[in-house]
């Protein structure tokens, strides 16, 4: 059953993007293929500059949200764990805290910063 889904599915979006290539009619001039700006030619780049440092905050804030939700599972199973289970956890959230540290050390939570090509030694920025 598995095996016709998978030969079906690829010729049914073929079917699809041929059907819609042979019924759409292609009509296209600069007005059409340019940004709409509320009716008016735009003169003007709209988009305005996005700070990367934004960027880098989001990406630092993905894996310790996925580590912090890693402690689900020893929340349900809380009282089934024992000292074993809870010895895993305080491991793993002591690498999380350390990562912490060393990512604050860096200064990638730093939004004013400026691009410095020099790269400084982590034992003298530590703050332990």
């Amino acid at each position: 059953m598995f095996t016709i889904y998978t030969y079906l599915a690829p010729i049914v979006a073929m079917v699809l993007v041929v059907l819609n290539y042979l019924i759409s009619n292609n009509n296209s001039y600069i007005e059409k293929d340019g940004p709409f700006e509320c009716g008016f030619t735009s003169y003007q780049q709209t988009r305005s500059a996005f700070s990367v440092a934004f960027i880098l905050v989001a990406i630092l804030f993905l894996p310790f949200d996925l580590e912090m939700s890693s402690i689900l599972p020893y929340v349900v199973s809380a009282y089934s764990n024992g000292t074993y289970g809870l010895s895993i956890l305080v491991i793993f959230l002591l690498s999380l805290v350390i990562a912490f540290v060393y990512e604050i050390n860096l200064g990638a939570l730093n939004l004013e910063r400026r691009y410095t090509p020099i790269v400084k030694p982590l034992m003298n920025k530590l703050y332990l």
